[in-house]
């Protein structure tokens, strides 16, 4: 659905979505704000809600560097469409959730009603969680926060370069918030679903250690003993060829424990 086929009423349980396609969503329907631009307005003032957001500022996010002549003008048009989506027909008094005020804009809105902030909430809840060895309440919220994700995230501005740092901050937080899930999953003896989760989170970060590091565990706990060596082994070629340092700490000490299958192995361990 279009803005222009937008329903008159918003229901009270409107949703902001980042985590996937940029929309505006409640419990019957899910709606596209518009094109690029107008997505990247709404995106741009999600990201700063509650505060003021200065026109330029605005227009950084919108065209970066290549702003023409006829950007104000061209953002106001933008921010005239989403104040008539989420408010249409004329204003009745009431306070207006996009509000214009000198020299820029802002977006009121409270943080319940943004995937995004909900889903750094669940990460952040989850690993405190996960330190205080609550496995199972760990895995719970975050599974409850990993399926908010609709897709990459602000799928469609991937190549929007004003909004690259908060696109990568968000998959990022999703990525962690996946390894902290496997965490949670060994902890329960889920060795077989722990592995699954490592092996997407390499897929994208084949650099970083610590999924390496834990998918050696979960393959000795599953009783894959000489698939989790081969990993170390593949690992340290990696790592040699790429960057040309020697597996860290944590990796060679796990590759030996491995090796005189240390008892202390089966035993799980929360690292957060």
């Amino acid at each position: 659905m279009t803005v222009k086929d937008a329903p008159s009423v918003w229901g009270e349980t409107m949703e902001f979505r980042l985590l996937g396609p940029v929309t505006i969503a409640d419990e019957n329907r899910s709606i596209s704000p518009g094109g690029r631009r107008q997505q990247a307005v709404v995106a741009a003032l999600l990201m700063h809600r509650n505060t003021f957001v200065p026109v330029p500022r605005l227009i950084d996010y919108v065209w970066g560097d290549e702003a023409p002549p006829s950007a104000v003008n061209s953002l106001q048009s933008y921010v005239s469409r989403f104040r008539k989506l989420l408010e249409p027909g004329p204003p009745d008094g009431s306070v207006r959730l996009v509000r214009s005020v000198p020299g820029g804009y802002s977006l009121h809105a409270p943080d319940e009603q943004i995937d995004g902030v909900r889903f750094a909430r669940l990460v952040s809840e989850g690993r405190s969680l996960l330190q205080a060895g609550r496995a199972m309440e760990a895995y719970r919220c975050l599974t409850r926060a990993l399926r908010l994700w609709r897709g990459p995230a602000m799928a469609g501005l991937a190549d929007h370069e004003p909004l690259a740092a908060e696109i990568a901050r968000l998959e990022e937080l999703r990525t962690s918030a996946t390894e902290y899930q496997a965490t949670a999953a060994l902890a329960l003896g889920r060795n077989e679903e722990a592995v699954a989760l490592l092996k997407g989170v390499i897929r994208e970060c084949p650099l970083r250690e610590g999924p390496r590091a834990g998918l050696m565990l979960a393959l000795y706990r599953s009783g894959r003993q000489a698939e989790a060596l081969a990993l170390f082994r593949t690992t340290r070629e990696m790592l040699i060829d790429e960057l040309g340092v020697e597996p860290g700490h944590e990796l060679a000490r796990l590759q030996q424990s491995i090796l005189r299958q240390d008892p202390a192995l089966a035993r799980p361990a929360l690292t957060v």
